[in-house]
């Protein structure tokens, strides 16, 4: 509706009246004040001062093209007037009737037994009479409306009157919405927004039903507050938990920021408590090296997500980490300071979970020395720990580190290092590990890689060339052993592993090169390949990722893939290997299949020994028309269980839809049945 009328009659018919004279039938006039006429024949008629086209008329005036049977402009009056097969037409958008008057100064008329058909959206409107009674209002009796195609639509809304102000509201009397030809609703009164920028008003409702909430009513209502800030307000009514409040505040600020604040609150009847969350979100940059970010996440229970998430994946979540901080770049030097603080959900309370209050970190960027070929750099961090019950206490951890670079030949790439990490503890609050203490451990190493290529001429389909790059690696670190059982322990950053490690690594890429008729040449990757593993010396090693056996000196082999044959085939692969055992240590690997019809399948797993077995998949169907088949599952080889499983299965029309849906999870299940209407949103009910 926001392109109403095309500016209804888009002021079409001759803005300024023109001397014509009467050329010969099928001749055309020279363009006169941006207006051009063709017909088979035109004249002036002294005695009503009015200017006559007729015949297969065509007017062309500022991007609108007018044909009629009959074309008249009064020029005492400056009444235009088209009769018979009347067609406006500008872009791909037309408006049609029987016979068309319009006042030239005030751009106010009337076309009768009207249509009109606005491309984006499908949109079609027609009525009896349709008038602009305002530079921007517009009146319509006996109208009807639809994005439906052919002569009797699957959908329509019909008005006996219906007042629209372009860029507002479309307000309707007496409206029924018809199936077919069958009436099924009446409406004594309605309104809804026809609008080419933002505007307030209620939205959509949302209706369901689930074994947690029972019925569930919501009733959302859109605020435009400036340019730049709008807010949602939504009254949540449920049967079993009692009612809601939400709101969804967003913003953009002149300085460079914005962000967004989620509220909800309900007095939850079941429980007998108040229960709700906040989540916010902002960020802000002051200048090119100074920003700031925040992202807040709380809830007054540590329930709440069992009850409320719906988002897949957030009803069982574990922990909510909420955090701000700024950062200050140099040309050499980064300064960053956050705060964060972690809310462990499955935990009876919070009082023991480690908060890190600040977390301030000072980097320096490796910087050459002098002229020669040696760099130094600095890593260094300050944590305060906090936490009501258990160890507390301050953490510093200074890392500086100098590196030297040299390339002996064209093919080789070499870099060889020394560090010192030295960390100091103040500590207090717990059994063990009181007072102050510190430890330095010293690390080395060294890397020699190479960078190889090659282009390989292909004839498959477009694919003309493959490049073939392979970059083989090898690399020694050194970390010495030392006792750190004596320091407290706040994460694993508090225990180094010891290494005397040589590691190697071999990674591949395949670029292709695709050409086409009349365009230029495109690249993508077909398939990435990386390798690696190490040794250690020492003949135990520890490794923080994975489970390990003792007295192994080879460490797992790490295998990364992504291949690519085609756009819209994808296969992932992350595994760790073990040579030992003959089996995967960890597994994580997935497919991703589509086509340009809409039907997309993924399939993922992911597996490590002893800790987690689990499989997600996603597939949608559209082959048998007109249903869309979705299916999203998520799956527990540890509890043996279903984690939550969504079926869902639309009847897709060209103007409306139709969709049976049901979603189980532990502890709840529900049922909906969504109608939608193309152009007017869904109807959701059970």
């Amino acid at each position: 509706m926001k392109k109403f009328l095309l500016q209804s009659l888009l002021t079409v018919l001759l803005s300024s009246a023109t001397v014509i004279s009467s050329p010969a039938p099928g001749n055309a006039l020279p363009d006169s004040g941006g207006v051009n006429i063709k017909a088979d024949t035109i004249g002036y008629d002294k005695n009503t001062e009015s200017y006559n086209a007729t015949g297969k008329v065509r007017i062309d005036w500022s991007g609108v093209v007018l044909f009629a049977d009959t074309v008249s402009v009064r020029q005492k009056d400056n009444l235009a007037v088209a009769e018979g097969n009347v067609l406006f037409v500008k872009d791909d958008n037309t408006l049609q009737g029987t016979h068309a008057e319009m006042d030239l100064a005030t751009e106010q008329g009337e076309i009768s037994n009207a249509t009109l058909f606005v491309k984006q959206g499908n949109f079609r409107l027609s009525g009896k009479t349709l008038q602009k009674t305002g530079g921007a209002d517009y009146h319509i009796e006996n109208g009807s409306f639809t994005t439906c195609d052919g002569e009797v639509p699957s959908w329509k809304f019909s008005a006996a009157e219906l007042d629209v102000t372009r860029n507002r509201y479309a307000v309707g009397k007496h409206a029924v919405f018809y199936i077919k030809d069958i009436p099924v609703l009446y409406f004594p009164y309605i309104i809804y927004p026809v609008l080419e920028e933002r505007q307030s008003g209620f939205l959509i409702p949302r209706v369901g039903v689930s074994s947690k909430k029972g019925f569930y009513l919501e009733l959302p209502y859109y605020q435009v507050i400036s340019p730049s800030q709008d807010a949602t307000f939504h009254l949540d009514i449920q049967t079993k938990r009692g009612v809601g409040l939400g709101a969804n505040y967003r913003y953009l600020l002149r300085s460079g920021g914005s962000g967004d604040v989620k509220a909800y609150l309900i007095y939850d009847t079941n429980e007998n408590e108040l229960r709700g969350n906040l989540l916010l979100r902002h960020q802000q940059s002051f200048s090119p090296t100074l920003f700031f970010r925040t992202n807040i996440d709380l809830t007054l229970d540590r329930e709440f997500y069992q009850d409320y998430g719906e988002v897949s994946g957030e009803y069982n979540r574990q922990y909510l980490e909420s955090s701000a901080f700024i950062t200050k770049h140099w040309e050499r030097f980064s300064l960053t300071s956050e705060v964060r603080y972690t809310e462990n959900l499955y935990a009876v309370n919070n009082k023991a979970t480690l908060q890190e209050l600040p977390i301030i970190t000072f980097t320096g960027l490796k910087q050459r020395l002098a002229d020669t070929p040696f760099f130094v750099s600095l890593d260094s961090t300050f944590t305060n720990f906090y936490r009501q019950n258990g160890l507390q206490g301050q953490r510093l951890d200074l890392h500086p580190q100098l590196t030297f670079y040299t390339s002996p030949v064209n093919a080789l790439e070499g870099a060889a290092w020394v560090g010192y990490q030295q960390r100091f503890y103040n500590t207090y609050g717990g059994d063990i590990a009181k007072g102050s203490s510190n430890i330095g451990i010293p690390n080395v190493g060294a890397s020699l890689s190479s960078t190889l290529s090659r282009v390989f001429d292909v004839e498959w389909g477009n694919l003309k060339k493959v490049k073939h790059t392979i970059i083989p690696e090898i690399s020694y670190a050194y970390l010495p052993q030392k006792n750190q059982d004596g320091l407290p322990f706040f994460d694993y950053n508090d225990r180094q592993v010891a290494q005397n490690m040589i590691s190697y690594s071999i990674t591949n890429y395949l670029t292709g090169k695709y050409l086409f008729a009349d365009s230029p040449a495109t690249y993508r990757d077909l398939a990435y390949l990386r390798i690696s593993q190490g040794y250690e010396f020492s003949g135990t090693r520890r490794d923080v990722l994975t489970l390990v056996d003792n007295q192994r000196s080879f460490t797992d082999v790490r295998i990364e893939a992504k291949l690519n044959p085609t756009e819209r085939l994808a296969f992932y692969l992350d595994s760790r290997f073990n040579t030992y055992r003959t089996n995967f240590s960890t597994l994580d690997v997935a497919t991703d299949v589509s086509d340009s019809e809409g039907n997309s399948a993924r399939v993922g797993y992911r597996f490590s020994r002893d800790e987690v077995r689990y499989l997600e998949g996603r597939l949608n169907i559209s082959y048998v028309e007109p249903f869309v088949f979705h299916y999203l599952t998520r799956y527990s080889f540890d509890t043996k269980a279903f984690l939550e499983s969504y079926y869902s299965l639309e009847f897709k029309q060209q103007c409306w839809g139709l969709t049976f849906a049901y979603r189980e999870r532990p502890g709840d299940r529900s049922y909906t049945v969504n109608f939608s209407l193309s152009g007017i949103g869904e109807f959701k009910a059970f």
